[in-house]
Formats: structure tokens, C-alpha cells, sequence
């Protein structure tokens, strides 16, 4: 009977076997595995160039062909295996550099393959970028004023390092904004950094141009890691008075339908403001003036009257307000009357 028993065992075990094997086999074809796709560097300083190794495993039976590998914007891929036997190991090698970066950064490395079931993998490298200089609040400086009021704004350099230093100077990218320089104590400082601490303090000159401002600020510094920190300043210079738009363009038009058309007169200086009087120089036109806020912002309209003349009229519109630096506005008016 234990003979019939063992026998009996030893026939299923072989039945059995074939399954075990074919269980174990590595699946047909080319089959990429990662055993590490996220590399996190945790904090590290700005400017340091982190080099990452990813390991790339063939588990398939077929060669592995890397057909691609992409970086995102700030990585840099070095090297990488193009082809990877059955059952061994290749190696993409990739650089970034930190120094364009502040604060967490995530980059991504796209690696594309002949794998069947996963043709791309996302590789990814993480870190926490620290300056050794950081300007506070923040490296970015708005401006939105009128023409002829200066304004300033002030910034701090600090540090998280031990190491005395200086900010020697302030240059700036257009003439119209300066910088001065003074040292910290006592209360000023920012709480949880360094001791050593400078304001630097931003002024837009009363003559800088009407229009959207952009401009790069740059600190210099004597320390040793940083001889430089950025400030982005951007912003607004309101002009005194804006009339939109600068011209009137009627086109072709009917005189009996009496077509208008407007523009808006802003005025942004403090203090008292008003339009004292509108006309055409063409008696083919009319002009009138609506106040949409009284002291501050104008329509004005300016009309084909219906008995005007067929024909091409080229002419101005005369504005004329309270403020003598803008005592006459003259707008260009031009129809093709039918």
C-alpha cells in the first residue's frame, strides 16, 4: 500500500514539473525592469551638478534595444547602453545642473525601448536646491506706477551658511533703475538666518519711459559660492495722460448713417482734471465728451455728420484739457466717406 502511495506522488510530481519550469522561465522577448526609477538627492547646494545612474535590467529573453532617451528641460543624459542581452544589466547616465534652479525640483528622464508591454519608462530625479545666497521675500521686484513719481522697494540677502560676506554692488540692466546698498542690525535682521544680512533697496527713476517694465538686477556679492544673486523686476510705467486708441480709423463709411466712433482719455496724475473742449478740424465731423469718471477718465466721440461729403478725409481731433503740461491733444482722424 505505501509502495501504490509513493508511486502514485512520484507520477503526479512529474505531471507537475513541466508547469514548474515553464513558471520560471523569463517571458519571451525583450522585458525592461528599473530597480530604482526615483533618484532623490534630498538638499543640496545651488550650482552643484548632480550625476544619477539608473540601472536598466533585461528580464526578457530577446535583446533590449534603447531606441530613445529624452531629458526634460535642466537634465542632461551623458550616456546610455543601446542594447542589453537577456538577462543582463545596462546604464543610463545623466547630469543636472542646479544652478538656474531654488527650491524642489522634480526632472524627468523618458527612456523608449523595443520592451512590447512597457515601450517607456519615466525615470525621475528629485532634489531640494538651496542658495548659499537667497534674496528675501522673493527674488522678483513689481512696480506699477505713473511717470515722473519715483518708487523704491527693498530686498534682503541672507544666507543659511556660516560665512561672512558683503554685497559690493548693484547693477541693473537699464539705466532707470539703481540700487543702494546697507548692512542689517539689531531687529532689521530676518529671523532663522545668518547674522550677516544686507538690504539692498531698488528705485525707479522719475524718468523712466511709459510701458511695461522688464528688467534683471543684478547683486554682487564676496562670497566665495555666490558672487552673484539675480532680481527680477518687472511692472508697469503709466504715462500722465493715455488717450486709446491713438488714432481713429473709420474706414468706408456712410455718411447717413451717422457712424461714431470713440476714444478714452485716462489721466493718471494726482490732482484735479478736466476736458475743457473737443472739435474736428473737419467740418464733416462732430465731437463730444461723456466723463466716465469725473476728474479721471473720458469718452470722447467723435461723428460723421450726415450731410458730409463723399471722399477721403483726412483730419484731427482736438482735445483740450486743464493741465498745462497737456494743454492741447491732437488725434488723427481718418474716413473714406460714401
Amino acid at each position: 500500500m505505501l509502495r501504490r502511495s509513493t508511486l502514485l506522488l512520484a507520477a503526479v510530481m512529474l505531471v507537475l514539473a513541466p508547469d514548474v519550469s515553464r513558471a520560471q522561465e523569463a517571458p519571451a522577448g525583450p522585458r525592461i525592469s528599473v530597480p530604482e526609477k526615483v533618484k532623490d538627492f534630498g538638499i543640496v547646494p545651488q550650482g552643484k551638478v548632480l550625476e544619477v545612474k539608473y540601472q536598466l535590467v533585461n528580464e526578457g529573453t530577446e535583446k533590449l534595444v534603447v531606441k530613445a532617451v529624452r531629458p526634460t528641460c535642466g537634465c542632461t543624459v551623458a550616456e546610455y547602453d543601446k542594447e542589453i542581452a537577456p538577462g543582463r544589466a545596462g546604464w543610463v547616465r545623466a547630469k543636472v545642473d542646479t544652478s538656474a534652479f531654488n527650491g524642489p525640483i522634480t526632472k524627468s528622464i523618458l527612456v523608449m525601448t523595443n520592451d512590447p508591454e512597457t515601450p517607456t519608462v519615466t525615470l525621475v530625479v528629485k532634489a531640494n536646491v538651496r542658495p548659499y545666497l537667497e534674496v528675501v521675500p522673493r527674488p522678483l521686484v513689481r512696480f506699477n506706477t505713473v511717470q515722473g513719481e519715483p518708487v523704491s522697494q527693498e530686498v534682503f540677502v541672507v544666507t543659511d551658511d556660516v560665512q561672512d560676506f558683503e554685497v559690493t554692488g548693484v547693477k541693473s540692466s537699464v539705466p532707470f533703475i539703481t540700487g543702494t546698498i546697507r548692512k542689517l542690525e539689531g531687529d532689521e535682521l530676518v529671523p532663522g538666518k545668518y547674522k550677516v544680512q544686507y538690504g539692498v533697496t531698488l528705485t525707479l527713476a522719475p524718468d523712466a519711459p511709459a510701458g511695461p517694465l522688464n528688467a534683471d538686477v543684478t547683486i554682487e556679492t564676496s562670497h566665495p559660492r555666490a558672487k552673484e544673486v539675480k532680481v527680477k523686476v518687472f511692472g508697469v510705467v503709466h504715462s500722465l495722460l493715455q488717450v486709446t486708441p491713438s488714432q481713429i480709423q473709420f474706414g468706408s463709411v456712410e455718411a447717413r448713417a451717422r457712424p461714431g466712433r470713440n476714444v478714452v482719455v485716462v489721466y493718471n496724475r494726482k490732482g484735479p482734471f478736466s476736458i475743457e473742449g473737443v472739435s474736428v478740424e473737419d467740418p464733416a465731423f462732430e465731437a463730444t465728451v461723456r466723463p466716465r469718471e469725473e476728474g479721471k477718465r473720458y469718452q470722447v466721440t467723435v461723428t460723421v455728420k450726415p450731410d458730409a461729403p463723399a471722399g477721403t478725409h483726412d483730419t484731427v481731433l482736438v482735445i483740450n484739457t486743464s493741465d498745462p503740461q497737456f494743454k492741447e491733444l491732437r488725434i488723427p482722424v481718418r474716413a473714406n466717406i460714401k
